[in-house]
C-alpha cells in the first residue's frame, strides 16, 4: 500500500475518532446543562441531597455510641436486661430503615440525572413521578420509620407507668389510625396519574391525617413520660436529701429537649405541606434519620446522666447516711405507744399506735 494511502487512511480514522469524541463531549455538556437548568428552575421540587446525607451521618455516630454503651461495661448495664435488649433492637431496626431510605434516594437521584436527563421532562419529571416502585418503597420506608418511632415512644410510656395498659390505650388507638393513613398513602401512589404530585386531592386528606397524628402522638407520649417523671420526683423529693433531691429533673429536661427536635421538624413539615410549599421535600427526606436520632439521643443522654449520678453518689456517700435502694433517705423519727386494756374475759389486749 502506498505511503500516501496509509497516511490518508490514518487521517480519516483520526477524524472519525475526533468527531465521535466531540459528539460525546457535546452530549455530556448537554446533560450537564439540562441537569443544571432543572435544578435551578425546579430545585424546590427536589429534595436537597446534603441535608438527608448529613442527618444520616449524624445518626451513624449516635447509633455507634448507643452500641458502645450497651455492649461495654461503661454503663454497668446487664446484657440480659429485657428492656435494654428491646431498646437496642428498636435502635438497630431504625438504623436499617434510615440507611435503606437514603440508598433509595441516592438510586433515584443517580438514575434521574444520568439515565433520564435527556428524556421528556428530564430528571424533574422522573423524580416527581409518584407511580414507580422505587418511589413507593421510599415513602413506605419513611412511613414505617415514623410509625416505629411513635410505637417506641408508647412502649417507653408503658414501661414508665408500670406496665399500665390504660395509660397507653388512647395513644395506641391513634397509632393504629396513623398506620392506616400512612400505608393508605403508599397504596394510593400506584393509582395516581404520573403527572400528579403529592398535593393531589386524592392524597392530601390521608397525608394530612398522617402528619397531624404524628405530631399529636409526639406531644402525648412526651407529656405522659414527662408527667410521670415529674410526679415521681415530687413524691421522692420529700425523702431525698442534698443534691439527690433533683435527680429526676435532669432526666425530664433531657426527655423534653430530645423530643423537641423531632416535634419541631414534624410541625414545620405539616405547615409546609398544608401551605402547598415544595420545601416540605427537604424535611421529608430527613425525617427517617431524625426519628432514629431522637430515639437514640434520649437513650444516650439518660444513660450518661445515670452514670454521672452514680459517680456522684459514690463520692458523696461516706457512711453517714442510710440508704434505701440507691436513693439517700432522710432520718424519720417514729414514736410507738402501747395501750393495754383488760377485756371482760380477763385477757389483756394490746393496741399499738405509731406516729412520726
Amino acid at each position: 500500500m502506498p505511503l500516501v494511502s496509509v497516511y490518508h487512511f490514518r487521517l480519516i480514522i483520526y477524524a472519525q475518532d475526533l468527531h465521535a469524541h466531540s459528539r460525546l463531549r457535546s452530549k455530556e455538556r448537554e446533560i450537564q446543562r439540562i441537569a443544571s437548568r432543572d435544578f435551578r428552575d425546579h430545585g424546590s421540587t427536589l429534595p436537597r441531597k446534603d441535608i438527608p446525607y448529613s442527618s444520616l451521618r449524624f445518626f451513624v455516630a449516635i447509633y455507634c455510641t448507643t452500641l458502645y454503651i450497651h455492649f461495654s461495661n461503661v454503663s454497668g448495664t446487664q446484657h440480659g436486661d429485657r428492656h435494654g435488649n428491646v431498646m437496642i433492637g428498636i435502635s438497630s431496626l431504625m438504623f436499617f430503615i434510615a440507611t435503606w431510605h437514603l440508598i433509595m434516594n441516592a438510586y433515584r437521584m443517580v438514575e434521574g440525572y444520568v439515565d433520564y436527563a435527556l428524556a421528556p421532562g428530564g430528571a424533574v419529571a422522573y423524580i416527581g413521578n409518584l407511580v414507580p416502585w422505587h418511589h413507593i418503597l421510599k415513602d413506605t420506608l419513611y412511613a414505617t420509620q415514623e410509625i416505629l418511632g411513635s410505637a417506641a415512644a408508647i412502649y417507653r410510656c408503658w414501661v414508665l407507668w408500670g406496665h399500665n395498659w390504660k395509660i397507653i390505650l388512647f395513644p395506641s388507638t391513634l397509632l393504629i389510625v396513623n398506620t392506616v393513613a400512612g400505608y393508605m398513602v403508599c397504596g394510593l401512589y400506584s393509582k395516581v396519574s404520573p403527572t400528579d404530585t403529592v398535593f393531589a386531592s386524592s392524597l392530601t386528606v390521608w397525608i394530612k391525617i398522617f402528619y397531624t397524628l404524628a405530631v399529636v402522638l409526639n406531644i402525648i407520649t412526651t407529656s405522659l413520660m414527662g408527667y410521670r417523671i415529674w410526679s415521681t420526683h415530687r413524691q421522692s423529693s420529700r425523702f431525698a436529701t442534698g443534691h439527690n433531691n433533683s435527680r429526676l429533673l435532669p432526666i425530664l429536661r433531657i426527655l423534653v429537649e430530645s423530643a423537641a427536635l423531632q416535634l419541631i421538624i414534624e410541625i414545620v413539615l405539616l405547615a409546609l405541606y398544608c401551605s402547598d410549599i415544595n420545601a416540605q421535600y427537604i424535611l421529608l427526606e430527613s425525617v427517617a434519620s431524625i426519628v432514629g436520632i431522637t430515639f437514640n439521643a434520649i437513650t444516650i443522654r439518660i444513660k450518661f446522666q445515670s452514670i454521672r449520678s452514680a459517680a456522684s453518689r459514690n463520692i458523696s456517700s461516706n457512711g453517714a447516711m442510710h440508704t434505701v435502694g440507691s436513693m439517700p433517705m432522710r432520718h424519720i423519727q417514729v414514736n410507738i405507744a402501747k395501750d393495754v386494756e383488760e377485756g371482760d374475759d380477763g385477757l389483756a389486749y394490746t393496741k399499738s399506735n405509731s406516729g412520726s
